[in-house]
Order: C-alpha cells, then sequence, then structure tokens
C-alpha cells in the first residue's frame, strides 16, 4: 500500500510528531513537554510508537486516553524501523506546520512552538527551521548548551552544504525540536526511501528540502537533545548495524545523485572510499591485519586515489605499521565517546 498525507476537517495550525521505541524511561517527559506547551493555537500530538518491547505503548496509549482532543496513538501491528514509522507518523499529521521530536529528547521551553511559529509565518519564504537548545550527556548527567547549525547560512541558503564538493557528511540541523511547513512533504517519495532502507530520515529529508525552501535557526535554547552510548546516531564498532549503516548513508548519497545530478557533488569512488574506509576501520578495531589488507587488495581498481584509501594503504604496509595506527585510532575513538557520553 502506498503512504498518503493525511487529510481532515479543522486542521490544527501544529502538528508535533513525536517517533518513539523501547523509550519507557524518558517517553513520559517528551510527551509532558508538548503538552505544556503554551500559544495562541490549535495543536495535535502524533506518536508513532514501533512496537516497543518494553513499556513504550501502554504509556503512550496512557497519554491518549488522557488527552483524547490533542494526542492521537497511531495503530501499531508490526515494527516499521525508523524510516517506516517516521513516514506514517509525519503523513498522519495534519497541522500546516510540522514540529518533530523524538520520545527520548525534550521540549526545554514552554513556548518552543509559539516561537518557531512565529518565526516561519513571518518568513514565508523560509519552510524549516531549528533551534538552539542543550546536549544532555546521560551518563555525565550535564547539560551544554549548544545545537547551533553546522554552518550558519544567514540568507537561509542551506543547499550548498549538502550539495558541494566540500561536503564532509552529517545533517545541516540537529535533528531534535525542528519544524517545516507540512507542505514540503510533496517533495518526498517516502516509498521510495523505505524500499531502499535507507537508514535515517533527517539526511535525505533535509538534503531535499534544500532544494526547494530556505531554512532558519533560533538562537534560543528551546530543546534538550539526550546524548547516550545507545542512540542509534551513534553506534560502536561492536554493533551489528555498524556496516549496514554506513554503507546505508552513502547508498542515501546516490539517491540523492539521482533525484539531483545536477548538483550531484559526490563521486562513486568518493562514496567507495568512504565505505572502505568505515570497513577498515573494524578491521583496525579488531587487529585483523589479514583481513584489512584483503580488503584493500579489493579496493584497490575501484577507488583508485582517495584520501582514506591511501592512508590505509600507508599504515598497512607490515603488521607493525598497522598495529600501531590502531593504537592511534583508538585513543581517538574512545576519546570521541567519552565526549559523547
Amino acid at each position: 500500500m502506498s503512504i498518503g498525507m493525511c487529510e481532515k476537517e479543522n486542521k490544527p495550525l501544529i502538528s508535533v510528531a513525536v517517533i518513539t521505541y523501547n523509550q519507557q524511561d524518558t517517553i513520559a517527559q517528551t510527551l509532558d513537554s508538548i503538552l505544556m506547551q503554551k500559544g495562541d493555537f490549535n495543536m495535535e500530538l502524533v506518536i508513532g510508537e514501533d512496537c516497543s518491547t518494553d513499556n513504550t505503548w501502554n504509556i503512550c496509549q496512557d497519554y491518549a486516553a488522557r488527552y483524547p482532543d490533542i494526542v492521537r496513538l497511531l495503530p501499531n501491528t508490526h515494527n516499521l524501523g525508523i524510516m517506516g514509522n517516521y513516514a506514517r507518523t509525519v503523513l498522519a499529521c495534519s497541522g500546516e506546520f510540522v514540529g518533530e521530536i523524538a520520545g527520548d529528547d525534550y521540549y526545554y521551553d514552554d513556548h518552543a512552538l509559539e516561537k518557531q511559529v512565529s518565526f516561519l509565518q513571518q518568513r514565508p519564504d523560509y519552510g524549516f527551521m531549528t533551534v538552539n537548545g542543550y546536549r544532555y550527556y546521560v551518563r555525565r548527567n550535564k547539560l551544554v548548551l549548544g545545537l547551533a547549525p553546522a554552518h550558519p547560512y544567514t540568507d537561509g541558503n542551506v543547499k550548498p552544504f549538502y550539495f558541494s564538493e566540500h561536503y564532509s557528511g552529517g545533517v545541516y540541523a540537529t535533528p531534535v525540536g525542528v519544524m517545516f511547513r507540512r507542505s514540503l512533504l510533496k517533495h518526498v517519495d517516502f516509498n521510495e526511501i523505505i524500499k531502499r532502507r535507507l537508514p535515517v530520515e533527517d539526511y535525505p529529508l533535509q538534503a531535499i528540502f534544500s532544494q526547494y525552501t530556505k531554512f532558519g535557526w533560533l538562537p534560543d535554547p528551546l530543546v534538550v537533545y539526550r546524548i547516550y552510548k545507545e542512540s542509534a546516531t551513534f553506534l560502536s564498532f561492536n554493533s551489528p548495524k555498524y556496516l549496514s549503516y554506513h554503507k546505508g548513508l552513502m547508498d542515501t548519497r546516490r539517491y540523492l545523485n539521482e533525484l539531483f545530478p545536477q548538483d550531484a557533488c559526490f563521486t562513486e569512488p568518493q562514496m567507495l572510499d568512504y565505505e572502505f574506509y568505515k570497513e577498515f576501520q573494524l578491521y583496525l578495531h579488531r587487529m585483523q591485519y589479514r583481513r584489512a589488507k584483503s580488503l584493500i587488495n579489493k579496493y584497490r581498481s575501484l577507488i583508485g586515489d582517495q584520501p582514506h584509501f591511501n592512508q590505509a594503504k600507508r599504515f598497512s604496509k607490515t603488521w607493525l605499521h598497522f598495529f600501531l595506527f590502531s593504537l592511534y585510532k583508538k585513543m581517538v575513538f574512545l576519546k570521541d565517546r567519552y565526549s559523547r557520553t
């Protein structure tokens, strides 16, 4: 069955889409932060609960029963995965503006939605916006201010961020507390994205939206973004999804190149270089020198002169080179993981 946009009478001005799975410890705070929002607007809260194995579904049911005029809990019969659950949730929204927040994040300011809507209503050429906020490092129980966009495109045109030969990955807007005009969804073929099994929703959607609208940002700290080692955003080398996730990011780039060939900024050798290096790093982590050498031989004729491949060749001349390089990479990795958790 194809996915289509939901229409209904008496549409609210704002729909807040909440995507959740196995978040029984945080989902109540997320929903409370939405229900406490203040402002002169009608709102609906649409929850996409993806067949959690913990108590998340029961908590969401309780909120839907207590707030039937605001909360709409979508039915679930089987696990859809991140993209499938995201697609059905945002497409079930009926408001002119769609706000997004995950079931482990929350609004810090009870006027957050009012401020976002005001920003977009005053700027009809802006269709997508993000806000500043706090990163909450769960392990350290510490709030750190700073969810600024990757680059301050003051004119709102973030297309160069995604479609440039200098693009180095990531998303322009941290995917927490974003808001966009629902009309932008007409540019997104969710059925195709789901069929291709792309691993995340924020990267392709923001890149696609950047072709059609300007992006805005509010410096006010309006949201809190939880950071912890179990987060899907921070896959470790021990995760069974590590390689498929990074391959999926390059499949996303291939898809964007197909959609907008005039703006394609990544070549196939560059994407293969990325995929190669992620797998090479896995063998570094496991100290599997022979598999790393075999991988280099496998990609030698496919990649050519690319930075990651050249670095791997240089540091894999002997087992000792490989061993020292692995120690260096492990220190960098552990330092990065600690800063995130």
